[in-house]
């Protein structure tokens, strides 16, 4: 995530957002909203009509401040959670494609040895002549076991891909994972990952499951703890369904949307709104009058569509 660090800070905002929070629950400290309980006229004397007129004077201006404060705040940290956002699924989608290559790797240098060591246990009758010129036969193995540039064994098979790196400051640690897991066959079944700011206190989450004919389920768990499920449903001939629901950190549905879709399985799969007064027809989660591309929701999976 340097590359959004270096026009953009977002965890100095995110930072911002918690240190106004702490002066805005100052603001509301008993220290001074409720001080009158801490004296009596009797400690004030005559001064205490003047130190109560004070203190009543000033508690409209600090709740003010502080509902302020409080807005300002929640703008910080959205702008940060935001900001973050855009970039950890970047990373994230660069880090489950560095994931997929891996596991790609693996399995070439795998078949490379198996299919050696497959010629080193076989054998195959040829002739040869001895030193007095009399033809024989005899079993040589398709392949020399003590090659030393035979292909090499490929050791376990790669789960997944895990990166981390200092954003810049020397005590953030910015860590990357993607887990995967694939059937018998080689064939990617799920996708879980993670992009963990540390320090800076920003959590982002995708895990995808995938089916036949490019069905998935993509669950994402955004840094405020709300959650986006995107479901996609293909059938053989590329056409298919899609749906998308957003909750809040508390599991409330806040929003939901579908769509019909075709082209799946392909780099330009269509998609249409079911709900005809949709400003988003096309699906990718963002008003069509003023859409600049791209998409709200995010998959990481390697071969998605969404």
């Amino acid at each position: 995530m340097p590359d959004f660090d270096v026009a953009i800070d977002y965890e100095l905002l995110n930072q911002l957002a918690n240190d106004t929070d702490v002066l805005k629950d100052r603001l509301a400290d008993s220290r001074l909203f409720g001080r009158e309980s801490s004296y009596d006229a009797g400690e004030l004397g005559g001064a205490f009509q003047a130190v109560n007129h004070f203190f009543w004077a000033w508690v409209g201006p600090w709740e003010n401040a502080r509902q302020l404060l409080e807005s300002l705040s929640g703008t910080y940290r959205v702008a940060a959670q935001k900001m973050f956002e855009m970039d950890a699924s970047l990373a994230g989608q660069a880090n489950a494609e560095a994931a997929y290559f891996y596991h790609r790797q693996w399995e070439m240098d795998k078949q490379s040895y198996d299919d050696w060591k497959w010629l080193t246990e076989h054998t195959v009758t040829v002739h040869a002549w001895d030193k007095d010129g009399h033809e024989y036969t005899k079993q040589q193995k398709l392949a020399d076991p003590d090659d030393p540039n035979a292909p090499k064994p490929p050791g376990y098979e790669p789960t997944g891909y895990e990166y981390s790196h200092d954003d810049g400051d020397g005590t953030d640690n910015v860590h990357h994972s993607t887990q995967t897991t694939y059937d018998a066959d080689g064939t990617m079944k799920s996708t879980d990952t993670t992009i963990d700011d540390g320090d800076g206190g920003l959590k982002y989450q995708e895990h995808t499951d995938y089916g036949d004919n490019h069905s998935y389920t993509t669950t994402i768990t955004h840094t405020d703890g709300s959650k986006t499920v995107i479901e996609v449903h293909g059938d053989a001939s590329g056409n298919g369904t899609r749906s998308i629901t957003d909750t809040d950190k508390d599991g409330k549905t806040v929003d939901t949307s579908s769509y019909t879709g075709s082209g799946l399985g392909t780099d330009d799969p269509q998609w249409t709104n079911d709900d005809p007064d949709a400003t988003d027809t096309d699906g990718d989660g963002t008003d069509d009058k003023n859409d600049p591309g791209g998409s709200q929701h995010s998959n990481t999976g390697v071969g998605s569509q969404a």
